[in-house]
């Protein structure tokens, strides 16, 4: 795309300029010599004046920008109307128009503004709309009208994340120990119906490789009842009961799809990296994450569970072999409804749990009501083969922040016993602003000894039998495990450790000016079968003194033998120039029990034009002498992130790839983007090479004008800005901003118009040599504007075609003019030609 600086723009300036009123006032074409006195300047100059068809301009209601949209100009001033599509995203309440406007594809300003005023002007190509207040739609920002969400089309989407991380030890017998792991999204979009299948491949040295399949469904939401239908293998919800995974069908309320609605919780998972080590995060047995990280502290946003409900296990593998776990407490935050508005979940199906081969049909629904702006009440049933489980509790907003209590009662049949008990809870949330709790949640529940959740029923019937059948293996003699790693939950039910009282408390605080960043997730259970408890938790602070910034860290993890122990840390981090970007020079220390265990020394930071290589140079030493040096990077290319590590020590050495992204295929193009995307957007400026879209230069346009953007946010307005790059080429957009109101997981195409007409210079004069009149006019043989007059007699054509006829309007009567007709010498020629 090129940004021309033509003589209308400076022709418009230079009228502002002159004038110190609003109104139109006339240029005084007698600045001008010779014949350009008589030229037609006229469109220059007067605002409502602007030729009849399409032109961009930004929109402002009551005062507000709301951005730039392309409005249809008419004949007469008041002519002006705008697509409907476009009038929905205003924040106007457009309700109260008549069906045979909203049938339209255009719809009149004068009519959109519903008795207020609409006020053009030109010189800023600005629109300003005035609307009674009373139809102003009072809502979320970026909230539109569910009618105008968007289904998008078909398509074939994939995405990836894939590790690969290797690790030989020089002591002893020599030995090469690999990790292959892809986390692998596919499916397909066709009228509104999804596809998603989400698998992981694996290998491990010493094993077999392994296909698994966490969840594979067809879901399709539905705007008038804000619910998702879903079918096929996928979990269900936890904020009431156990998230289980089951094959089977659930119709489902969606509250992303309303206004002023609690977003859903996402962890983020902390934790201390000794080397170049490969971080897993499993859910209810299932990778659902897995990263290689350099040493030092971690945290891990990105993550996605499969289900509402569910601890997870973090597994970090350090380059010399041993081992690190911890769990993070997950689970629903007490949910409170805006007064008339309900939440519910009905599902039906088959157990599908890994770890275990019994596999139950059940029931169940749940049921929220926000009652008024303090109570909120919930209820839930399940009913399996050989359970029964029902749940009533309340949630209240108070000045402090949301809490809710429940009470489940269950009952649950076993071969020669039948168990009944009942399950308390309270659990508590905050949800403030960012200079103060980002969030919190804390959770309390009392089981009384003859109470089994779900999951403690599915486990039991065939846990013991599973139990004995993997005594054996559970541990080999060199220390690892020879299954997969079980989460607390399913290993407690395995163990038949039902937990008594369970606590969970998730924080991430600020603490005011030049106080710090608190952080801390932990968990403590005790059980009816077992003396003692387990304890686990990260505990974080973090602060800065000047530019230095320095964190401290305790966390109680499992160490290879599954002992449980504390670990500390402390980091400094200090910034510095490098390669024009700022870069840290940071230093750690590693406790365990009061034991040192490694202090670090290490270079990060960015590199590139747009930030696309991130590196870590780091060197440790070890109790004994040890020593270990590594470098760590990962690079953003506009099809892919890639990333590779190094590092080695005097016992071993290790080795990592990783490469991560998506890709969409569309009728008659396949695109890539570098990063996972779950609402995908496809740009289209025809023929608009070489333009970066939102301002990042890694998404740019290919030859044909397309870019893959993975990211957007569902049922909310999302605008796409184009905008130049140095290699940018091909054909002119018309308009660089666009919008988007996707339904989750749809794959939208915004479409930008692109100018494809080819530009033509020319020299002309009349047949006794004199220069045309500066600042004319030129049509085709059609009539329609094709270019002016410039200086020095050059004329300035743009035409989708070799033009083979010009007429030159030379007064304002359009009733003088001259004509130029051209062949195909002419264009290709520097030649004058003559206009007759």
């Amino acid at each position: 795309m090129t940004i021309n600086k033509t003589l209308t723009s400076l022709l418009i300036l230079t009228s502002i300029l002159l004038t110190n009123r609003a109104e139109a006032i006339e240029f005084d074409t007698r600045l001008l010599a010779g014949a350009s006195q008589e030229a037609d300047l006229s469109r220059f100059y007067r605002q409502s004046d602007l030729p009849a068809g399409q032109h961009t301009f930004d929109i402002y209601v009551n005062g507000n920008w709301k951005g730039r949209f392309p409005l249809q100009l008419g004949e007469q001033p008041e002519q002006i109307a705008m697509r409907y599509e476009d009038a929905a995203v205003l924040g106007i309440d457009l309700s109260a128009l008549p069906n045979q406007q909203k049938a339209t594809q255009l719809l009149p300003l004068n009519a959109l503004v519903q008795g207020g005023s609409v006020t053009q002007e030109t010189d800023t190509l600005s629109m300003k709309l005035s609307v009674p207040q009373a139809h102003i739609i009072h809502a979320k920002n970026g909230y539109v009208d569910p009618q105008f969400w968007q289904q998008g089309e078909s398509a074939l989407l994939f995405s990836y994340n894939t590790t690969y991380y290797r690790s030989q030890f020089k002591t002893g017998n020599t030995a090469t120990r690999d990790d292959l792991y892809a986390g692998l999204n596919s499916g397909f979009n066709f009228e509104g119906w999804q596809f998603r299948d989400n698998s992981t491949f694996s290998h491990y040295s010493g094993r077999d490789s392994q296909w698994r399949n966490n969840t594979r469904y067809l879901q399709h939401g539905f705007s008038s009842i804000t619910s998702t239908l879903t079918g096929g293998d996928f979990y269900s919800p936890g904020n009431m009961f156990d998230s289980i995974r089951l094959r089977g069908i659930s119709l489902a309320s969606d509250t992303n799809m309303l206004p002023n609605s609690q977003q859903g919780f996402s962890p983020v998972v902390h934790g201390v990296a000794q080397t170049n080590a490969l971080v897993k995060v499993m859910q209810s047995g299932n990778v659902i994450y897995q990263e290689n990280v350099p040493p030092g502290a971690f945290s891990l946003d990105s993550i996605q569970p499969t289900g509402s409900g569910g601890d997870l296990l973090v597994i970090v593998k350090e380059a010399d072999g041993s081992e690190q776990s911890f769990t993070v407490p997950f689970s629903a935050v007490p949910n409170m409804l805006k007064p008339g508005i309900a939440k519910y979940a009905l599902l039906a199906g088959k157990v599908k749990q890994s770890n275990t081969r019994y596999s139950p049909d059940f029931l169940q629904s749940s049921l929220q009501y926000g009652f008024n702006n303090l109570v909120t009440g919930y209820a839930g049933a399940l009913i399996g083969n050989d359970y029964r489980s029902y749940l009533l509790g309340s949630g209240w907003n108070l000045p402090f922040g949301a809490v809710s209590v429940d009470i489940t009662q269950a009952d649950a049949h076993f071969p020669g016993r039948s168990e009944s008990g009942q399950s308390y809870r309270i659990a508590y949330s905050k949800f403030l602003d960012t200079t103060a709790t980002n969030f919190t949640l804390a959770a309390y529940r009392y089981s009384t000894k003859g109470y089994y959740s779900f999951s403690d029923a599915i486990y039991t019937h065939d846990g013991y039998r599973q139990l004995a059948d993997r005594q054996p293996d559970i541990q080999n003699p060199a220390g690892e495990w020879s299954g997969d790693p079980l989460d607390m939950n399913t290993l407690d039910a395995l163990r038949s450790a039902r937990p008594r009282n369970t606590f969970n408390l998730s924080l991430n605080q600020r603490l005011g000016d030049n106080l710090g960043t608190l952080f801390f997730s932990g968990t403590q259970r005790d059980y009816w079968t077992e003396q003692g408890n387990s304890r686990e938790y990260q505990l974080g602070y973090s602060n800065n003194f000047g530019k230095v910034d320095y964190n401290l860290s305790a966390s109680r993890v499992r160490n290879d033998s599954h002992e449980e122990e504390t670990r500390y840390y402390l980091s400094i981090n200090v910034p510095f120039d490098a390669f024009e970007h700022t870069a840290y020079l940071s230093s750690s220390l590693s406790m365990t029990d009061s034991h040192y265990q490694q202090s670090q020394l290490s270079v990060s930071g960015v590199s590139g034009d747009a930030n696309q290589l991130s590196y870590t140079l780091s060197g440790a030493n070890q109790p004994g002498g040890e020593n270990m040096a590594g470098v760590s990077a990962s690079y953003r290319t506009s099809l892919s992130t890639l990333g590779g590590s190094y590092s080695e020590a005097s016992d071993y050495r290790q080795a990592g790839l990783s490469a991560r992204g998506s890709l969409v295929a569309i009728p008659w193009d396949v695109l890539a983007a570098n990063e996972i995307g779950h609402t995908l957007t496809v740009v289209d400026a025809p023929q608009a090479a070489g333009l970066m879209v939102n301002g990042d230069e890694s998404i740019i346009t290919n030859r044909d004008g397309l870019a893959l953007v993975p990211y957007a946010t569902p049922y909310r307005q999302n605008t796409l800005t184009l905008s130049d790059t140095n290699d940018a080429s091909g054909a002119e957009i018309t308009n660089n901003v666009g919008y988007i109101v996707p339904f989750y997981g749809a794959v939208n195409r915004v479409k930008f118009a692109t100018d494809l007409r080819q530009s033509y210079t020319l020299t002309a004069s009349f047949p006794d040599g004199k220069p045309l009149p500066f600042g004319t006019e030129v049509v085709d043989q059609t009539g329609h504007a094709v270019g002016y007059v410039g200086q020095a007699s050059v004329l300035y054509v743009k035409s989708e075609q070799p033009p083979k006829r010009l007429d030159v309007k030379l007064n304002r009567a359009d009733a003088n003019s001259c004509v130029i007709d051209l062949t195909a010498a002419d264009i290709t020629t520097v030649n004058k030609v003559i206009c007759r």
